[in-house]
């Protein structure tokens, strides 16, 4: 029998029922009514829903309508800062106008977004920034900073998404000692979480999520931001692998170190000969790990550290490093000591702010050796040690192989009720493998999946071109750049280009650049969001990306009416976190291809695929430029995980299939000059 519950959430959603008196245009969506209808019975009972809800559903809803009508404190995890904003901007207003129901929601936001006042005041007085061309900021910053009522810098206008200055100011962790500092009582950091605490929703991301869950674990259940929920709603849930590894590891990089550097150095300068006392040291390990990090060559992407460990001069860097680590907090604690009269303890809120200083300094230097220590110890059955270089920034790394036994016991064993939903979780038809990944595979849930309602089989074409060599060989880059051009100029533009590594990016990029008749964006050109900004706001562009373009990509509409993908996105399995991954399932009698490469493979050209009709009205090609997935065996895998669309060799097709379906546009205008 159906909870009270489950009658309310289904009367919201019929014909006639609150939604519709608050969207024009309302007409009742079969999967939409089921998913808020699974979940609703799953909030009723306090059980765990897997759900898997296909683009277009209206899914925000469907959770958050139950979510509210339950009258549970939840908290709400989605994909990214900019998905926060649109559910609390867009989807909060509607349900909050269509029940009528007076409850609170917060957006939290991880420690880094949130000014402090007292660096600020710091920084203010005495502004150095690292980058001159910065500085043109500075009145902005001040004006933002005298007039902000939540602190959150992503309020601040005129000031750009990479902004390295306001590192200088935030509130992150390693800087932050409430008991040292006079502004505690006035910080924007403690009021989002007094808030928090009080909010009937609070509406985070997964980078957030997951470092306040790995901070309870290690301080034995503690909280940092975030209050203890009586549900969780874990949205975009396909990413929730990689996030909680990355939290639940631990890292450092070149750039960590330089920062640690620069700011001991300015605190040095300014305590005297004392504070001058501190530079040598600071200097010393400035050198050990710049030697460390440029030990690692100048190849791109990631590699394992293991293999430097046979490697003498790595070691004797590594060692090195350590001992200038050591040296340098022994120092720190000699200088603070010396200040406090030998009490060895944080400056009061009232005392010399200095003292204050020096222990933040000595925490933050602690820390830094403490997890390069930790980092180069890995245990080889459950962690993998490796490394990552992206332009000039270097990053060494330790991961759990797996965070399924992780999740279990400090998840899912403590939790209530909980949702996970994506448009992106089934293999086959099957959400086993998922649950596995993420250590629900042992415990009972409710399984949903809500399939696509788009048209595909009508306003999609899968377009396979014949002829190109295998993926492997030596030409395919440049075969693949000369068939994206030719498909370009029969869509006309309005394309995303989806690549599965750097090589075949920059071969895209050298071949089109001064080329194509349509403007043309590449990753790196810019912040990803200005990016996707001006790629939306132009119908004929084009838009080339690996990485994280191929998913939370919404683009409506003519400006995105095909999607191009150079080849299956197998994880290359000379990646170390992959091998490792690999050889966890190949001890475990299992094929690490059928169990593990390609499921994954699956479900991220789901995603690619996934972003092409994002709407009813939607049309478009996917043209996956990789002949495997109709000549090999586990082709088939891949395609009967795909919408039902029709699929095509021939470019005339394609010609055919964009003539039918692309409005007829008045001519261009001639160009003058």
């Amino acid at each position: 029998m159906p909870s009270d519950l489950e009658r309310r959430v289904r009367a919201a959603f019929s014909p006639g029922g609150p939604l519709s008196g608050v969207l024009r245009g309302f007409e009742p969506r079969p999967g939409q009514m089921r998913l808020a209808a699974a979940w609703a019975a799953a909030l009723s009972r306090g059980e765990i829903l897997v759900a898997e809800a296909a683009t277009g559903i209206g899914k925000t809803l469907a959770y958050l309508v139950p979510v509210v009508l339950s009258g549970r404190r939840t908290v709400l995890s989605t994909g990214t800062r900019t998905l926060q904003q649109q559910l609390v901007e867009n989807d909060v207003p509607i349900v909050r106008e269509a029940l009528s129901a007076p409850f609170s929601c917060v957006v939290v936001k991880g420690r880094a977004n949130y000014l402090c006042r007292r660096r600020w005041g710091k920084f203010a007085a005495e502004p150095l920034f690292e980058f001159a061309r910065e500085a043109v900021h500075f009145d902005r910053m001040r004006a933002f900073a005298d007039t902000t009522r939540t602190g959150d810098l992503s309020e601040c206008p005129g000031v750009p998404e990479d902004f390295r200055a306001w590192g200088e100011v935030n509130a992150r962790s390693e800087v932050c000692d409430p008991t040292a500092c006079a502004d505690v009582e006035r910080c924007y950091l403690m009021e989002v979480r007094r808030r928090a605490a009080a909010a009937d929703v609070v509406v985070v991301n997964h980078h957030l999520f997951f470092a306040d869950l790995a901070l309870r674990a290690k301080s034995g259940g503690h909280p940092d931001i975030l209050p203890s929920p009586d549900v969780v709603v874990l949205d975009e849930a396909h990413g929730v692998e990689e996030v909680a590894s990355s939290f639940f590891g631990l890292s450092i990089s070149l750039r960590r170190a330089q920062e640690l550097f620069r700011d001991i150095s300015r605190s040095g300068g300014k305590g005297g000969e004392e504070g001058r006392s501190l530079l040598p040291a600071a200097e010393a390990f400035r050198r050990a790990s710049e030697s460390l990090f440029a030990s690692v060559g100048e190849g791109q992407g990631r590699f394992p550290l293991r293999r430097f460990s046979e490697d003498a001069s790595f070691e004797r860097y590594a060692g090195e490093l350590r001992r200038a680590g050591e040296e340098l907090c022994l120092a720190i604690a000699s200088r603070r000591d010396s200040r406090s009269g030998g009490a060895n303890d944080t400056a009061a809120a009232g005392g010399d702010p200095r003292e204050g200083d020096a222990e933040a300094l000595l925490r933050r230097t602690r820390s830094f050796v403490e997890d390069f220590t930790a980092l180069l110890s890995p245990d080889p059955g459950s962690t993998v040690a490796w490394g990552e270089r992206r332009g000039h920034s270097v990053t060494f790394c330790r991961t759990p192989v797996e965070v399924s036994a992780i999740l279990s016991d400090v998840l899912w064993s403590t939790s209530g009720s909980a949702l996970l939903t994506s448009a992106t979780l089934s293999v086959s038809g099957e959400l086993s493998y998922f649950r596995e990944r993420i250590g629900l595979g042992g415990v009972a849930v409710k399984e949903l999946i809500v399939d696509n309602e788009f048209d595909f089989a009508r306003k999609a074409l899968a377009y396979v071109p014949a002829g190109l060599p295998d993926p492997g060989d030596d030409g395919f880059p440049a075969a693949a750049a000369r068939e994206t051009a030719a498909l370009l100029s029969q869509s006309g533009g309005g394309a995303l280009v989806l690549c599965t590594s750097y090589r075949t990016m920059g071969a895209l990029e050298e071949l089109l650049r001064d080329t194509l008749p349509f403007t043309l964006y590449v990753q790196g050109d810019g912040p990803r969001m200005h990016l996707l900004r001006a790629f939306r706001d132009e119908e004929d562009a084009v838009l080339i990306g690996t990485g994280t373009f191929w998913e939370g990509i919404d683009v409506p509409g003519e400006s995105l009416r095909c999607v191009i993908i150079d080849k299956l996105p197998f994880a290359p399995p000379a990646d170390p976190v992959v091998a490792a991954r690999m050889r966890a399932v190949r001890e475990r009698g299992r094929d690490p291809f059928a169990d593990y490469q390609l499921p994954e493979a699956v479900l991220a050209l789901r995603q690619g695929v996934g972003r092409l009709l994002r709407r009813e009205g939607d049309f478009g090609v996917v043209a996956l430029l990789d002949h495997r997935v109709l000549s090999r065996s586990y082709g088939a895998v891949f395609r009967e995980n795909l919408p039902p669309m029709t699929w095509t060799r021939e470019p005339g097709t394609v010609s055919e299939f964009f003539g039918r379906f692309r409005r007829a546009k008045p001519p261009e205008r001639e160009k003058k000059g």
